[in-house]
């Protein structure tokens, strides 16, 4: 490992003149599993929407440098938090043994309501027909926070399926992702849009749809649905 001193001198340094570099030098340094990543994505996602705001005109330059010095500020308290600990490879769980009716989870952040419904669509005949169950985080809710009643529902989930946006991995549910890899559940991304994967925890785990593409990168959404439907299919006992 590093020398963490030393580690934490340059980050601190190099944070004040290239934040997004020192976010991935930071990430490049911490092993795959690092429950610390998930802090330095959020991070990263935070940058970027300030980013964007910036290249749309639609912050001005004293609100643009709050939010960039509050960034750096957390930056900094977060490799001032880092242990030797947190660069030692972390074990990763044994999977358990898939349901004869698996049981899909799909976690996403209430924006993509869109997106899970048509997921839901093309996935309605293996659902009918009994060879799979659903449980959506948001539309399946009944009462109460969905985060609570999605662990409530963990227990017997097989697969993990989360739709991967910006608001998802700078909203409540990262955690709950890294919650459940720690459990050993079989968690796949699906890419709504082009947004790399890289931190997340995920980067290692295949992700649809197939070939590593994006929904965007279909020429029509029933395309993108229907190759990640088929993937889905082959998880399915025979």
């Amino acid at each position: 490992m590093p020398d963490l001193q030393n580690t934490k001198n340059t980050l601190g340094d190099q944070c004040v003149s290239d934040l997004s570099g020192a976010l991935k030098s930071l990430q490049t340094l911490l092993p795959g599993a690092a429950l610390k990543k998930k802090d330095i994505l959020a991070l990263q996602g935070r940058l970027e929407s300030v980013n964007t705001e910036k290249r749309n005109n639609l912050i001005d330059f004293d609100d643009f440098d709050i939010k960039m010095s509050r960034i750096r500020y957390d930056f900094l308290g977060l490799v001032e938090s880092l242990t030797e600990q947190d660069f030692n490879e972390l074990v990763t769980p044994v999977e358990s043994k898939v349901g004869a009716v698996p049981k899909f989870m799909f976690v996403y952040d209430v924006e993509e309501e869109p997106f899970a419904t048509k997921l839901n669509k093309h996935l309605f005949l293996q659902k009918r027909s009994g060879k799979l169950r659903i449980y959506n985080v948001h539309s399946d809710l009944k009462a109460g926070d969905p985060v609570e009643e999605a662990k409530k529902e963990l227990a017997d989930t097989d697969y993990i399926i989360c739709l991967f946006t910006l608001n998802l991995i700078t909203g409540v549910w990262l955690d709950f992702i890294w919650e459940c890899l720690s459990a050993g559940k079989r968690v796949i991304p699906v890419r709504i849009a082009d947004i790399p994967l890289d931190g997340s925890g995920l980067e290692k785990y295949k992700s649809l749809p197939s070939q590593n593409r994006t929904i965007s990168a279909f020429k029509s959404e029933d395309a993108a649905y229907a190759d990640i439907a088929t993937e889905i299919g082959r998880l399915l006992p025979r």
